[in-house]
C-alpha cells in the first residue's frame, strides 16, 4: 500500500474509536484517560497505545478495548491486538510487504510524561450529598457544591463556604470530593485542612524536599481545604499556598475553601491571598432553624437502634440549636444511657437525664443570657433596652444596638436567628450585619475595644 493510503486508515481507525468512547462515556471519563492517549504506531495488526498513567491499564483492557475492535473492523475488516506503552519512544523497525505501516513519528513526538506522586485524597466516605440535609441554612452552598462537582474549574472557582462551627462545611467538603471521585476515580483529588496543609508544608521545608510538595499540590485537578483561617500569621505557608492557588487557578483546576468567617473578615491573611478568594462564590452557612434541626435528628435516628418519640425529637431541637455538631454529641449521650439501661424506646425524660451533663454550667463556664447583655449595654452606653430592641435609626442607639449584637454572637452560642429574635424580631442578616460592622471597626478604633472589654467585664 502507498505510505499516505496507509496514513489515512490508521487516522480514520483513530478517529472512529475516538468517537466511540465519546458516545459511550460521560465528557469526565474521556478527559481524563482518552484526551492524553496516543497511537504510536501500528504494525502486524497490533495496534501500540502510548498511557500517560500505568493504572489507566486496567481501565482500558475492561472499557475501550471492545470499541478498538469495532473500529479495526470497521476500517480494517478485521481485528486488531492492542499493545499499551507508558513512554512515547517508538520502536523503529523495518515495513514489511503486506504489514499495516507505522504511524508518523511527528504523533508522537512529545517528551515522556512526568511521573506525579502519589495522591491520597483523605476523603471521608461516610459524608455524602444523598445524607447531608438541606435547609433554608444551607440550601445555596449545597447549590453551589453540587454546580462545582459536576463542572469541575468552571464558574465557581474558587467555590469560598463560610459559617460557625459545626454546621456541616467538612461534611459538604467531603461530599463533594466522593461525588467527583465516584464519577472519575482516578481524579487527582486532596481534601486537607488548613492546619494538615502547614504541617505538610513544614514538614517538606525541614526535609529540603520542596519540590515533591510542589508536584503534589499543583498537579491536583481538585483541591479541598478545610478551616482556611487558620494559615493566620503564617507569612511562609500563605506565600506558598498562593503560588499553589495561583498554579491550580491558572489550569482551571478547582479550588474549595472553607472558613468560620466571611472572607472580608479574615484577621491576618494577606489581600491578594482575601482577593483571589473572592474571585469565584462565596456562599454562607448559617445555624439550622427548628425544622431543619428535626430534619437532621431524623436522620440520624435512623441510624440509632432506638426509637424517638416525636416529644423527645422536638425536646431536643430546642435545647440545642447553634449548630449540628451539638445535636450529634447530644445523640451520642442518648445512646450511651439508653444501652446502659437496656432501653428501646427514648423519652424526653431519658433524653434530659442523658444531656444534663452537657447543657449544666460550671462557674468557668456561666451561659450568658442575651437579657443580660442588653441590660450591660443599655447601662454603658444610656440608652434602654426597649430602645435597642425598637426601629429607631438614631445614631447612638444604633451603634449601642449593634454592639449588642456583636456581642450575643461573641459571648452565647445562640444562632443568629434566635439572636435577631430577641433584638425586636430582626432578620439573621440584620444580625450579621451588626457583627461585621463592629468586627471591622474594632481592628481600627482603639477606643470601641476598651468599651467592648468593659462591657465584657460587666456581662461576666
Amino acid at each position: 500500500k502507498r505510505r499516505e493510503d496507509v496514513m489515512n486508515q490508521e487516522q480514520r481507525f483513530w478517529h472512529r474509536f475516538l468517537e466511540l468512547v465519546q458516545s459511550n462515556f460521560k465528557p469526565s471519563v474521556y478527559d481524563f484517560y482518552v484526551a492524553d492517549a496516543k497511537l504510536l504506531t501500528i504494525q502486524y495488526q497490533t495496534a501500540k497505545i502510548f498511557l500517560n498513567r500505568d493504572f489507566k491499564k486496567e481501565f482500558w483492557e475492561k472499557n475501550f478495548e471492545e470499541l478498538m475492535v469495532a473500529a479495526s473492523f470497521e476500517v480494517y475488516g478485521e481485528p486488531i491486538t492492542i499493545l499499551y506503552q507508558f513512554t512515547e519512544e517508538t520502536t523503529q523497525y523495518t515495513p514489511q510487504s503486506g504489514a499495516i505501516q507505522p504511524i508518523e513519528n511527528s504523533i508522537a513526538e512529545a517528551a515522556p510524561a512526568e511521573i506525579l506522586p502519589t495522591v491520597h485524597p483523605d476523603i471521608k466516605p461516610k459524608y455524602t450529598f444523598e445524607n447531608f440535609v438541606q435547609g433554608d441554612n444551607n440550601q445555596w452552598a449545597k447549590a453551589a457544591a453540587l454546580a462545582v462537582s459536576d463542572n469541575l474549574g468552571g464558574l465557581y472557582n474558587p467555590l469560598f463556604i463560610f459559617g460557625g462551627p459545626g454546621l456541616g462545611k467538612t461534611h459538604i467538603l467531603n461530599a463533594i470530593g466522593n461525588k467527583v471521585l465516584s464519577d472519575n476515580p482516578h481524579a487527582r483529588i486532596k481534601y486537607v485542612s488548613s492546619e494538615t496543609f502547614i504541617n505538610d508544608f513544614l514538614k517538606h521545608l525541614q526535609l529540603n524536599d520542596m519540590d515533591s510538595f510542589k508536584k503534589t499540590y499543583r498537579n491536583l485537578d481538585f483541591l479541598l481545604i478545610d478551616d482556611i483561617q487558620s494559615l493566620k500569621n503564617k507569612a511562609s505557608t500563605q506565600e506558598e499556598f498562593f503560588n499553589t492557588f495561583n498554579a491550580l487557578h491558572t489550569q482551571d483546576k478547582q479550588i474549595v475553601l472553607t472558613s468560620d468567617r466571611n472572607p472580608d473578615f479574615l484577621d491576618n491573611i494577606e489581600e491578594r491571598l482575601v482577593t483571589r478568594f473572592k474571585w469565584g462564590l462565596t456562599s454562607e452557612i448559617t445555624p439550622p432553624d427548628y425544622e431543619t434541626r428535626i430534619a437532621i435528628l431524623r436522620n440520624k435516628c435512623d441510624e440509632s437502634l432506638y426509637t424517638f418519640t416525636n416529644e423527645t425529637l422536638s425536646y431536643l431541637a430546642g435545647q440545642f440549636d447553634s449548630n449540628v455538631r451539638d445535636l450529634e454529641g447530644a445523640l451520642k449521650d442518648i445512646n450511651l444511657l439508653a444501652s446502659m439501661r437496656n432501653l428501646s424506646e427514648i423519652t424526653v425524660e431519658v433524653a434530659a437525664e442523658a444531656i444534663r451533663s452537657r447543657k449544666q454550667t460550671s462557674p468557668q463556664n456561666l451561659v450568658i443570657p442575651i437579657e443580660k447583655i442588653q441590660n450591660e449595654v443599655s447601662n454603658f452606653y444610656g440608652v434602654s433596652v426597649k430602645e435597642l430592641k425598637a426601629s429607631k435609626r438614631v445614631q447612638h442607639i444604633v451603634h449601642a444596638r449593634q454592639v449588642a449584637m456583636y456581642l450575643a454572637r461573641e459571648l452565647t452560642d445562640n444562632s443568629l436567628p434566635k439572636i435577631g429574635k430577641e433584638f425586636g424580631n430582626r432578620d439573621h442578616t440584620t444580625v450579621m450585619h451588626a457583627y461585621n460592622k463592629i468586627k471591622s471597626l474594632l481592628l481600627v478604633d482603639d477606643n470601641l475595644e476598651i468599651e467592648i472589654t468593659a462591657i465584657k467585664n460587666k456581662i461576666r
